[in-house]
Order: structure tokens, then C-alpha cells, then sequence
């Protein structure tokens, strides 16, 4: 019965009832109380500006490229009759237009849609392919000159029909075609919506070095500046298994352990190429000046991206840690408020119910891997990859 002496009906005390023992929740974040239509929109605006960024980043490194090397040393003519190679504007207009897919029309076109689903024996596939051919381009790097015969310090450019100079230059383009392969990468961020990992950096490295190698390529292939790709093939051999092992299921994950390990592998390589690019300075070497200091611009440049990138990702990481940790501390504090009414069920023996007032999952806990495959994941984004090299 109602204050009023009505008669209440069975649903509105069972309405009431479950009002008392409801606990109660935790602030949703302000993401989850903005409509869907709107969070998308941020999205593809966030996207658009990186977009931007990542665009001018790449117009400049190519135009330094081509000011401080393509004006002032001759191509290698045995590339003359290559694909891409004749002039370095392909490899822009394409990097171009990956930038404009990943970041503009691509998102705008999955606004409106699900998630692509069924990609995973795709992505297995793929990733076992990178691996394969990361490691057949370090194995013929090495048996080109870097597991040998080639000096550390000082190492010039073969320009002849000898056939080690000859595998060199091959090893070298593939390595080069490799970089538009790995466009696939964010093409799969795009089809899974998980546009948080489409960073500056991310688009940048793809970007840049599709179009930066194709200097070092035409004008050097070989000798001192090799070694960074020799380097990065490594580095890629392993990252790309790491996210093969990781696709393949929950039952592989817990031999992962080394994951941890791969952030560091890449800020070394990017060091040792930075520092190997810097040696012809303090030697006598016939290594041309404008390339040792182009190598160093581009090293420099994606040192910086990746540091700025890690230390976001920590302090990132850090806040919503504290955050966290804030709103369990207020929640509990309430539910030990003494006097304070214990919910229906609690006395029934329903437990479980309590389980929606603390979090089920941390951020960071199990967030999916780069690729999609649901691979559990450092909190700096390690899919954005090896370094320069890439």
C-alpha cells in the first residue's frame, strides 16, 4: 500500500525492492556517455588531424631528401628499368594516398558500419608471410656483406656488376617494395575500428619510409647505410612473430613472457643505426657527406617520434591507472559507510550481483594487439614497430 492508502501494485514493489539493493556504479567515463554517432565523430576528426601531420612530416623528408641527395649525386643506372625507381615521385603520391585511406576516407567509410569480421586466418597468414620475408631479406643482407665481409666503420658503395654488389642491390629493393607491403598493417586498424592505434607515429613510419629509402636506394644501395635495413629486417622478423604467435589463440600467450622486451629492441636499433650514421664524420671515408647527414636527419627524426610516443603512452597510462584507482577507493568507501543499508542481494546470497560495481578489466589488462588479434599488449603501442628501418 501507497502513503495515500492505495493499493501498490506487485511490479512497483519489486521495482522498490530492487531500488534498495541496487549498489551503486561507478561514474561512467565520458566516453560511454556520449552517443555513438558523436564518439565517432571525434574519432574521424582526431584521425583528420593526424592525418595532416602525418602528410606534412612526409612532404618534408622528402623534399630533404631530395635537396640534400637527389641534387647532388648521380642515380646508380642499374635501376634505371625498375619499378618505382625512375623518379621518387610514386613512391610520394602512394604514400600520399595511404594517408589519406587510414586517416580520412577509410574511417569515414566504416563510420556507418560493424567491424569487418572473419579476418583472422588473414591476418595469421599475413603475419606469417612477414616473418618469412623479413627473415629472407636479413639472411640475404648478411650473406651480401654484414656477416662479413663488410666493415662496420667505413663500409662504400659497390657500384659494380660483381655478383655480391649485384645481391646487395637486390636485397635492397625488395627490402624497399617491403615498405608498401607493410601498409597492410593499418588497412587492418581501419577494417577492426580500432583507430586508437592509428597514431602520428604509426602513419609517419609507414609514410616515411616508403618514401625516404627510395633515396638511399637509387643513389647508395650498399655499403655503409645498408645496415639499417639489415638491422630493422631483424627486428621485424621478430615482431612479426610475436603477432603470428599471438593470432593464434589464448593458449600460446602465456609463452609471450618476451613481449615486454620488444619496445626495447626497437629504441636500441634506432640508437645503433643513429650512431653507426654519425661514424663516417669522425673517420676518412668516401661514404658521400650528404648521405651520412640525410641518414642521420631521418634517424633523428623517428627517434623523436618514438620517444615522444612512449613517454604519452606512459603518462597516459599512469592517469588512468590513478583514476582508477580514485573511483574504486570512492565506491568501496560508500559500500563501508557504517549504517549504511546492505543490499537485498546480499542477504538472498547474490553475490555475483555485486561484480558490476568494480571494474571487470583495467585498462591495459588485455587490450588487443595491433593487429586485431586480441593479443594482450604493452601499454605503448607496439605494433607502431621497428624503427627507422621499417
Amino acid at each position: 500500500f501507497d502513503g495515500e492508502g492505495g493499493r501498490t501494485s506487485t511490479v512497483q514493489v519489486k521495482q522498490k525492492d530492487s531500488e534498495i539493493g541496487k549498489i551503486p556504479q561507478m561514474a561512467p567515463s565520458s566516453q560511454s556517455t556520449q552517443p555513438q554517432a558523436q564518439q565517432d565523430k571525434v574519432s574521424l576528426k582526431e584521425l583528420k588531424s593526424k592525418g595532416k601531420w602525418a602528410a606534412w612530416i612526409t612532404i618534408f623528408s622528402y623534399v630533404y631528401g631530395d635537396l640534400t641527395v637527389a641534387s647532388q649525386l648521380p642515380p646508380d643506372s642499374r635501376q634505371d628499368s625498375w619499378l618505382l625507381m625512375k623518379s621518387s615521385l610514386p613512391g610520394l603520391v602512394v604514400s600520399l594516398i595511404y594517408i589519406a585511406i587510414v586517416t580520412w576516407w577509410g574511417p569515414l567509410y566504416m563510420s556507418n558500419r560493424q567491424p569487418v569480421k572473419g579476418l583472422k586466418p588473414i591476418m595469421i597468414s599475413y603475419n606469417a608471410f612477414q616473418v618469412v620475408f623479413s627473415a629472407w631479406i636479413f639472411y640475404e643482407g648478411g650473406m651480401s656483406g654484414w656477416f662479413g665481409s663488410y666493415k662496420l666503420v667505413c663500409q662504400t658503395c659497390d657500384f659494380s656488376d660483381n655478383p655480391q654488389a649485384i645481391r646487395m642491390l637486390n636485397i635492397a629493393y625488395w627490402y624497399y617494395i617491403s615498405k608498401f607491403i607493410d601498409f597492410i598493417d593499418t588497412l587492418f586498424f581501419v577494417m577492426h575500428k580500432k583507430y586508437e592505434h592509428i597514431s602520428v607515429l604509426h602513419v609517419c613510419h609507414h609514410a616515411l619510409m616508403a618514401t625516404s629509402l627510395w633515396f638511399g636506394l637509387r643513389y647508395q644501395p650498399g655499403g655503409h647505410i645498408t645496415l639499417m635495413g639489415f638491422l630493422n629486417s631483424f627486428v621485424h622478423t621478430v615482431m612479426y612473430l610475436y603477432y603470428l604467435l599471438a593470432a593464434l589463440g589464448p593458449r600460446v600467450r602465456p609463452y609471450l613472457w618476451w613481449k615486454k622486451y620488444l619496445t626495447t629492441l626497437q629504441m636500441v636499433q634506432f640508437t645503433l643505426i643513429f650512431f653507426h650514421a654519425l661514424l663516417p664524420a669522425f673517420v676518412e671515408c668516401e661514404i658521400p657527406t650528404a648521405f651520412f647527414r640525410w641518414l642521420c636527419v631521418v634517424a633523428a627524426m623517428f627517434f623523436v617520434l618514438f620517444s615522444n610516443f612512449y613517454i604519452k603512452a606512459y603518462r597516459r597510462h599512469r592517469k588512468e591507472q590513478e583514476e582508477i584507482s580514485t573511483e574504486v577507493t570512492k565506491h568501496l568507501t560508500k559500500m563501508c559507510f557504517i549504517g549504511a543499508p546492505l543490499p537485498n542481494s546480499v542477504h538472498s546470497g547474490g553475490v555475483d550481483n555485486m561484480a558490476g560495481a568494480v571494474p571487470k578489466k583495467m585498462p591495459n589488462d588485455d587490450v588487443e594487439d595491433s593487429m586485431g588479434t586480441g593479443a594482450s599488449k604493452d601499454a605503448p603501442n607496439l605494433r607502431l614497430r621497428s624503427g627507422v628501418g621499417q
